[in-house]
């Protein structure tokens, strides 16, 4: 009857080192998964924030476009590349392109 009152302690010993070992892992796999998350938090809000100051710009560009006749003609000039009635305009070309 030794043998039996020495085996019981070993599997209780060995059972409470296996719970041990999987609420380890569990604790770290969570940990894990918990850091994870909170760096794509992160990444989201730093995406939220260059969106909320795109915004920011594009709605001073609206009222500037609506409001600010120079501004109209700017973007005119400079993007579409039209000009006023009468204006002549002269095109330079380097030598380097003419190649």
């Amino acid at each position: 009857m030794e043998k039996k009152g020495k085996r019981f302690p070993k599997v209780i010993l060995i059972a409470v080192l296996l719970l041990a070992f999987f609420f380890t892992y569990l604790f770290f796999s969570g940990y894990l998964d918990l850091r994870k998350v909170g760096q794509r938090l992160a990444r989201i809000e730093e995406e939220n924030e260059r969106l909320v100051q795109e915004n920011k710009r594009l709605e001073e560009e609206i009222k500037a476009l609506e409001g600010d006749p120079f501004y109209i003609e700017k973007i005119a000039r400079e993007e579409l590349g039209m000009v006023k009635k009468g204006e002549i305009v002269y095109e330079i070309i380097s030598s380097e392109e003419e190649k």
